[in-house]
């Protein structure tokens, strides 16, 4: 069994850095590199004279495993003349597309004729954004190819215009556009002369100038079912949302009446009433919409659940009304307006069975258990030998002879490093503030009081997950800061206190020692 590692985080920072060249190079060309599927619309429905044109459709065959270092290189300095690329944005972006595969004992697994590693992986954060680069390269080069009217590109997926020409004409322009495809090494399969075509998810008619709505042979549309333990929001906006989406692909009231009934008889399966009805795009434009200044919104996220009676969000909002009321200085921060409340889905079928054989595997097989502890002398370890374990809750207890405080905090990383840190503001005096539990013993020492500090750990948890966007080591902590009893030294602001693990380079599990 092996794990794919070909997600590196520093993806995450190169797709923000190419979705700035990308966004630079389309605003100056002007070439048609498509977003979805209403771009395409909006291009069709602006052609001239249709009835004299031609498709020409066109796919890159196996798009991002052909993009090689050399096309990446090429690019990158192509865009040079469009946008501003530093040398270490230019490093940032070949380093990012280095990958490996791991097995469960270790080792690694390099691709067949691939130079250090070189991949563009279609899981990788910026996966996508390497092609749109490598596709508005192309668009650009495709430019200058005759009798070539308009053409545009949508992932791996071409469409260009021509004028209606004999076929050995058109067939000298099917060979021009593979010629310029594979001087980047791409390769490509080509359809010429064609009046009509489907394109995604819809079918446009030259000769009429019409487009409908395509679904593929034996692929009928199956929806959430009504009686679905979903968000009460999410049943009641589904069949709107078909009728507008439906509606939009359609370019007038009889083909949206040709393509209405096999989405009826999907949404009848899945127990609604609801039937879809034509709505005209421009009328929809044609209103207004009223300016509204941006907030910063909070959002809270509960899990929703038919089993669950209590009307959550009405003694969520109950709660904002009671403690942050309009004479409290903090109403301006956290009102009904700043703090809002949308439920989330309790997990699928297929997550819960996922979950479940990652937990068997894991215990079939178990990590190599390395050191626990590395103290000079292992009596003296703050936890009795298990100072290095990792992404926990842990408990400081400090004893004097009339009273008991107690202090919580994480530790993303080893536990050790925190513990030395602690004893670092403890016996340096200039460090004294930089934690409540430093104060604390440093008012001790003030007062020449003797005192003592038991650690201990009170839970275990795991840090951010870019999956589910949680870190529930975070959550951890502040449940166990509530659950303090007598003299809590953490202070009531750490319960609003961010996730900072969320703006950490690597969220992923640390490998075991």
């Amino acid at each position: 069994m092996f794990v794919d590692e070909t997600k590196p985080e520093m993806g995450r920072v190169t797709k923000t850095i190419l979705d700035r060249i990308n966004t630079d190079i389309r605003s100056q060309t002007n070439v048609n590199q498509w977003g979805n599927t209403m771009s395409v619309l909006e291009w069709f429905t602006n052609l001239p004279e249709k009835s004299s044109l031609k498709f020409m459709v066109f796919d890159i065959v196996d798009f991002y495993p052909s993009i090689t270092a050399d096309l990446l290189k090429k690019c990158l300095n192509w865009a040079k003349s469009y946008t501003r690329i530093s040398d270490t944005e230019y490093d940032t972006i070949m380093h990012a597309r280095r990958s490996l595969l791991h097995d469960h004992k270790g080792g690694t697994w390099e691709k067949r004729e691939t130079a250090k590693q070189f991949d563009v992986s279609m899981g990788a954060f910026d996966g996508a954004e390497v092609c749109e680069l490598v596709g508005l390269f192309v668009l650009k080069d495709l430019e200058r190819i005759p009798d070539v009217t308009s053409l545009g590109l949508y992932g791996d997926d071409g469409l260009a215009v021509m004028r209606s020409c004999p076929g050995n004409k058109a067939d000298r322009i099917r060979k021009s556009l593979i010629r310029c495809f594979n001087a980047c090494g791409l390769k490509i399969t080509v359809q010429t002369n064609l009046r009509t075509v489907d394109f995604l998810d819809v079918t446009l008619n030259l000769a009429t100038g019409e487009h409908h709505p395509y679904r593929k042979p034996n692929n009928d549309p199956i929806y959430v079912n009504r009686q679905s333990n979903h968000p009460p929001n999410i049943i009641k906006n589904l069949p709107s949302a078909i009728e507008r989406r439906i509606s939009e692909l359609s370019s007038n009231e009889e083909t949206f009446a040709t393509a209405a009934p096999t989405y009826n008889h999907a949404l009848k399966s899945a127990g609604y009433s609801h039937k879809i009805e034509y709505h005209n795009r421009e009328d929809g434009n044609s209103t207004q919409k009223k300016k509204r200044r941006s907030r910063k919104i909070i959002w809270y996220n509960p899990p929703y659940s038919k089993n669950v009676k209590s009307n959550i969000g009405a003694h969520f909002l109950k709660l904002i009304d009671k403690h942050f009321p309009k004479a409290s200085r903090l109403h301006k921060i956290f009102n009904r307006s700043t703090l809002k409340i949308s439920y989330s889905c309790m997990r699928n079928i297929q997550q819960i069975i996922k979950s479940h054989n990652s937990k068997v595997m894991k215990e079939a097989n178990p990590p190599p258990t390395g050191k626990t502890c590395n103290c000079r002398d292992p009596t003296g370890c703050p936890l009795n030998g298990h100072c290095l374990v990792d992404d926990v809750i842990y408990k400081a207890t400090v004893t004097t002879t009339n009273n008991t405080a107690s202090y919580i905090g994480l530790a993303s990383g080893e536990f050790k490093k925190r513990y030395n840190n602690h004893n670092k503001s403890v016996r340096h005096e200039r460090y004294r503030k930089e934690t409540e539990l430093s104060k604390y013993i440093w008012q001790l020492k003030d007062e020449e009081a003797t005192y003592s500090v038991n650690w201990e750990i009170v839970a275990k948890s795991n840090t951010h997950r870019r999956q589910s966007g949680m870190c529930n080591l975070c959550m951890e902590e502040k449940l166990q800061i509530i659950r303090l009893r007598g003299n809590a030294l953490n202070k009531r602001s750490e319960f609003i206190s961010t996730c900072r693990h969320k703006k950490k380079p690597s969220t992923r599990d640390k490998p075991k020692r």
